[in-house]
């Protein structure tokens, strides 16, 4: 069984699209992030950084005590070698598909996220762009 411990902003959606996308069973433990709930201490026994999405999985390959996984695009290369969706075998195809995701976390994800933040902002508010 997975656990998403997950609050609905974009880097929690995506992994529960790649989860409903490779047909995992998943439970999800919400995670309030507006009321603090990332810096509770059975939280950060999961992320010490106080972030969401965390995965664990309580039947990891290879057996043994739950494994906690955290940051959306390491959780995403965990779901896809964990059912063999959505990563190639072979290098060339492997690292297109890691660049991509890095790309995303790195650029995409932070610039729409700016972006809704500034469009959010009433002009008496001040000029945050520095």
């Amino acid at each position: 069984m997975l656990d998403l411990h997950y609050w609905p902003t974009p880097n929690g959606k995506k992994v529960t699209i790649q989860l409903e996308e490779c047909g995992l069973d998943y439970r999800v433990v919400p995670c309030n992030i507006g009321r603090g709930d990332q810096f509770k201490e059975s939280f950060l026994e999961k992320n010490p950084n106080n972030r969401m999405p965390v995965l664990v999985d309580h039947q990891p390959e290879g057996g043994g005590e739950p494994l906690s996984v955290f940051e959306s695009g390491a959780i995403m290369l965990y779901i896809a070698e964990k059912t063999g969706q959505y990563m190639p075998k072979d290098m060339r195809g492997k690292y297109n598909v890691i660049q991509w995701l890095v790309w995303q976390m790195a650029n995409q994800g932070p610039k729409t996220g700016e972006c809704g933040h500034f469009r959010r902002l009433g002009s008496t508010q001040g000029d945050q762009s520095y």
